[in-house]
């Protein structure tokens, strides 16, 4: 049985940080939540705050819910929109009489509160001369315990990752949590071409990706050769569709080989790339600072970008960009900030994007210091962090830069795919990384 008290509604789902959490409500709100508990019994209650309009928004759609399991008497509003927020007696009294009703305690009904004798402070406390309670407000007792929290998960998911079917599952399933969304789920999309000029050997075309079932659109700028060898690969950095050129404009030489050899090579202008770089992201008006206030909400934008990613090879699988047909083989190279980006999405499409090249620039999402990071991704962190999501792409040919050596655990998911070589680990120097890339995509 469950009694949310005014907190149901399909407005303000909870102002106080203990209401709420990073990831709680994204795409969803308190009135799924309670209609996950039917068809056990669920009272709720109404008062002249949020909740006020549960009567015509969000109760109906619940009884229709639990009528649909035969048990439209087991969920119950106590309307009190005359009192302001509160748990007072009359929802008190509800409460109890709710619970009389279904747990078949056998009082008369209504239940009324009678008087009580409360306890000592002794008989409530589990804190005694053997066991003192902490310091209240102890920083080194709270860092203590989350350093404790954090190595007994640490462990479990370590032991979890050890063979394939427990990276896919745990890992696995804890990435498509933080992004928000599978590829398999990447929608529907469609391409808007806008300009197109012959250059020579290759022709360069610039559009639109239209995503109609999320409402996004992500700007492409698309090197398409005469010749094409059915390769396209996708090359993304922190400068947007100017990835493909240098600074003085020219296409750059690792590129060009691509282009040369017959690949159609696509940039990519991800979520607010191609103006200004993005310094801290957007968060809600709070005077409160608090990750959950907006990532409970909102994708962040790490876990935009990656959408754009997994948007932009369910298009060159779908809907190719350009004047040849649909690529037989899709690569994504990313570089800069880029590169754990590329890292999610190959996670999330595996063999969807068939090579991947990625230079983590040895990112961590554990060093960062500020929840407004461009960078930041709720529980990035906490599921072994950035190699934990590289681990995924196994057993999928990877090209990986930015490490002085290859995490433990990639190394080790690739091995128990039997596909060691399926992972090229480059240690050079940096000016030599994407020229090495291009001669592995190329294979």
């Amino acid at each position: 049985l469950s009694f949310p008290v005014v907190m149901v509604s399909t407005a303000m789902q909870g102002g106080c940080t203990c209401e709420n959490a990073s990831l709680l409500r994204v795409n969803t709100g308190n009135i799924e939540f309670a209609a996950l508990f039917a068809p056990k019994p669920q009272g709720m209650n109404s008062a002249d705050d949020w909740t006020k309009e549960m009567a015509a928004k969000g109760f109906p759609e619940l009884q229709k819910l639990y009528a649909l399991y035969g048990a439209k008497d087991k969920v119950f509003l106590q309307r009190g929109e005359h009192f302001p927020h509160n748990y007072n007696a009359v929802t008190r009294s509800a409460f109890y009489t709710f619970l009389n009703k279904h747990f078949k305690l056998g009082q008369p009904s209504p239940v009324i509160e009678r008087d009580f004798e409360p306890l000592t402070r002794e008989q409530l406390s589990v804190w005694d001369d053997a066991h003192p309670a902490p310091k209240a407000a102890d920083p080194d007792f709270e860092r203590k315990l989350l350093q404790w929290l954090t190595e007994d998960a640490e462990t479990q998911l370590c032991a979890a990752a050890a063979t394939p079917k427990g990276l896919r599952e745990l890992i696995g399933g804890a990435v498509q949590v933080l992004i928000g969304r599978t590829f398999g789920a990447a929608g529907e999309v469609q391409w808007s071409p806008e300009e197109q000029q012959d250059r020579g050997d290759y022709s360069e075309m610039t559009g639109t990706l239209l995503n109609k079932t999320y409402g996004e659109q992500v700007k492409l700028a698309c090197l398409c050769p005469k010749r094409p060898s059915g390769r396209a690969v996708v090359w993304l950095d922190d400068s947007g569709r100017s990835a493909l050129r240098d600074s003085g404009g020219s296409v750059k030489p690792a590129v060009m080989k691509l282009v040369q050899a017959g690949a159609m090579v696509v940039g990519a202008d991800l979520l607010f790339q191609g103006g200004e770089p993005v310094k801290q992201t957007r968060v809600v008006e709070n005077p409160r600072e608090f990750a959950g206030f907006t990532f409970g909400y909102n994708h962040a934008l790490f876990a935009q970008r990656t959408h754009d990613v997994l948007s932009i090879v369910s298009l060159l699988h779908n809907a190719n960009p350009g004047p040849q047909p649909n690529p037989k083989m899709v690569a994504v190279a990313g570089w800069g900030g880029a590169g754990p980006i590329v890292a999610a999405a190959r996670a999330l499409a595996r063999e969807a994007i068939d090579r991947a090249a990625v230079d983590t620039g040895g990112f961590r999402f554990g060093k960062l210091l500020d929840y407004r990071d461009p960078m930041f991704l709720s529980g990035g962190a906490k599921y072994l962090d950035l190699p934990g999501m590289i681990a995924l792409g196994a057993p999928h040919p990877l090209w990986l830069a930015g490490e002085a050596e290859a995490p433990e655990i990639v190394t080790a998911a690739y091995r128990n795919e039997s596909t060691a070589d399926g992972l090229t680990a480059f240690t050079g120097a940096a000016e030599q990384q994407e020229a090495s890339a291009v001669d592995w995509l190329l294979k």
